[in-house]
């Protein structure tokens, strides 16, 4: 399983009450990985707003064909 899925599951057990420490070991990830992870998906930067904007026009025009 990706990492990115991986955090997902952890981040939604650790608002359920679970210890990340023991989730991030058993997931076989770090705890600074994840950490970050949660970081990237509260703050986005330009470059990644540009980048969701291009994709969204990509994926536009393709459905259009």
């Amino acid at each position: 399983m990706p990492s990115g899925k991986k955090f997902k599951v952890i981040k939604e057990l650790v608002g359920n009450g679970y210890n990340v420490i023991l989730l991030c070991q058993l997931a076989n990830v770090s705890r600074s990985g994840f950490y970050r992870w949660v970081k990237r998906q509260v703050s986005s930067s330009p470059k990644r707003k540009e980048d969701e904007a291009m994709k969204l026009k990509i994926m536009e025009c393709h459905g259009k064909q």
